[in-house]
């Protein structure tokens, strides 16, 4: 039979719930509100229809991702409501498994019945061809290789994710509220711009692809309780909900794959991680702060996820910073942190403005990312874009400030300033960006205080300003503290320094989230500690201590014991 005589033998179907208008049944099969059957012949005159489906079934729409593979939406009525699945091709291609995956969504097909469900499905598609739309199928968040911005499902292209993880932070991304509601709840952090930084952090991460900085972290941390977490909220609530209710958060407690997952979710919208105390693994820290500029994750074997593809700024949360945890010495020139606290120290007023900020984010989000975004396509239509690179390249200077490691930085800070310019500028935050000195004050760092060695001195020099007593000297007659002697003091050229047992060191170190190995090679390379050429290695020194002889790190004069008097003291 040519195929011109078999669409004229087929039954068109009407409900155009389910399909669109003209779509027609193949040759043999029949369906109705009752279900779908197929003809079969039992006897050489004797035909009788088998059923196949327990309610109209048919294939709605057919998904292609960026990488061309392709999805079928399927649709079918229960008690007259219809439902629509998605499902991978490979799937509706194998008919025990479809009716395995679709069964608790309430497929009206049995497993007996599976394999004239895959052949009636094939030949539905198949005579359909013309007629069934075939849709773009985004797999992540952000942008797409065709130029459009998805923000939310199905706006505007239908999302289905790789991964079933992804599933609950893709249904936090969709609008709530009024945009004049999120508005209202984030106009108290007016006064408070290290909490603002989260806003434009948020606002940020659309622009990376466009201005060709890759992404990045800023971390919140601090040891006040003003805020980090609802900063971080009103951030995410640009594009999410915040609240606990919904998986727009993510947790610090997770693990390398996992959080690679919630990253892959996203190309151009931002990440949080909340909570650095929730850290199981510092190691975890560490290799995320290295991938994340990447913009992918780890190479894998063995069919595990390999290098997932993301595009984000990460907006971590907690007292303690994420550079407290990596061995990393440049580790900070890809990390943003801001230390003030976020809704300031005012007391009663800080705290009611951090409250009302977290409350109104809770009911009004989602809707002042679409509009960003919508904003942004429209000016970088055209000529618009290179408008866009020169105005980062000029935001990029402004913000080099006097040090290296600023002026490494100040790419990363030049976007956040970009965001917050252009949010105001289109009517998407209610107050203006912050001045130049504010930023600066923010942002500007010594290269001494984003240097780990350095910042692990800092512990040292405390540690013995407050435990002299734990220090052995050679004057003193005193017995033993109960956790015994921590080092000494000592004297070299006549000036006062102190010596430390390295097993007691790595313990101080450890306390305050720093690792002995990882910043010993920099005090070696400035010379902080003492070297003896005749002992290997050269920077443990044999030293008397009360009565035995340890191998001990020494440390220079000046670095652990100033020299300094004090100008109060009379001398």
């Amino acid at each position: 039979m040519s195929e011109e005589a078999t669409q004229q033998d087929t039954e068109e179907w009407t409900d155009n719930r389910l399909v669109p208008e003209g779509v027609r049944m193949p040759t043999g099969y029949k369906i109705s509100y009752g279900g779908v059957w197929v003809e079969k012949q039992v006897a050489k005159d004797t035909f009788v229809d088998v059923r196949i489906a327990w309610a109209p079934l048919v294939i709605r729409s057919v998904y292609v991702d960026p990488a061309g593979d392709q999805a079928v939406e399927l649709a079918w009525t229960d008690r007259g409501h219809v439902v629509t699945r998605t499902v991978q091709r490979s799937v509706v291609r194998r008919g025990r498994i479809l009716v395995a995956t679709l069964g608790d969504a309430g497929l009206p097909v049995i497993e007996a019945d599976a394999k004239l469900a895959e052949r009636y499905l094939a030949a539905f598609e198949s005579l359909n061809q013309g007629k069934i739309p075939r849709v773009h199928l985004a797999r992540q968040l952000g942008w797409q290789k065709d130029g459009t911005f998805v923000t939310a499902q199905d706006t505007p292209h239908r999302v289905e994710v790789k991964y079933d993880e992804q599933k609950p932070a893709l249904a936090a991304h969709a609008p709530a509220g009024t945009f004049a509601g999120w508005q209202a709840a984030v106009k108290p952090m007016e006064s408070y711009p290290a909490a603002q930084m989260a806003l434009y952090a948020s606002l940020a991460a659309p622009l990376l692809e466009l201005v060709g900085v890759n992404s990045f972290t800023v971390d919140i941390s601090g040891r006040s309780t003003r805020g980090k977490t609802t900063a971080a909220g009103a951030g995410m609530s640009v594009w999410a909900d915040p609240s606990e209710k919904a998986d727009g958060m993510y947790s610090w407690r997770t693990t390398m794959l996992a959080a690679e997952k919630r990253l892959n979710l996203v190309n151009g919208l931002p990440v949080v991680f909340d909570e650095t105390k929730l850290v199981r693994d510092p190691e975890l820290v560490h290799a995320l702060l290295y991938s994340i500029p990447k913009n992918h994750g780890q190479a894998r074997g063995g069919g595990w996820p390999s290098g997932l593809p993301w595009r984000t700024v990460m907006i971590s949360t907690g007292e303690q910073s994420v550079l407290t945890f990596t061995t990393d010495q440049g580790a900070g020139a890809r990390v943003l942190t801001v230390r003030e606290a976020p809704f300031g120290t005012d007391g009663p007023e800080s705290a009611t403005a951090a409250v009302d900020v977290r409350d109104g984010c809770a009911e009004h989000y989602g809707t002042a990312g679409p509009r960003f975004v919508e904003k942004l396509l429209e000016a970088t239509a055209g000529d618009g874009k290179r408008r866009l690179v020169a105005r980062h390249k000029e935001l990029t200077e402004a913000h080099r400030y006097d040090s290296d490691m600023s002026a490494r930085r100040a790419p990363l800070v030049a976007v956040l300033a970009l965001a917050a310019e252009a949010g105001h500028r289109w009517g998407i935050v209610p107050f203006p960006p912050p001045q130049m000195p504010v930023w600066e004050r923010l942002f500007a760092v010594s290269d001494q205080t984003d240097n780990r060695g350095e910042m692990a001195l800092d512990v040292v020099r405390e540690y013995v300003a407050g435990h002299g007593s734990e220090l052995w000297s050679p004057h003193t007659e005193e017995k033993a503290p109960f956790s015994g002697w921590v080092g000494r003091d000592i004297q070299i050229d006549g000036t006062p320094t102190v010596a430390l047992l390295p097993q007691r060191l790595r313990e101080i170190l450890q306390r305050a989230n720093y690792d002995l190995d990882a910043v010993l090679p920099s005090w070696l390379e400035a010379d902080v500690l003492v070297k003896n050429t005749k002992t290997r290695p050269a920077h443990l020194v044999p030293k008397k201590l009360d009565g035995r002889l340890a191998r001990m790190l020494v440390f220079s004069p000046g670095q652990i014991v100033s020299t300094e008097t004090d100008p109060d003291d009379g001398e």
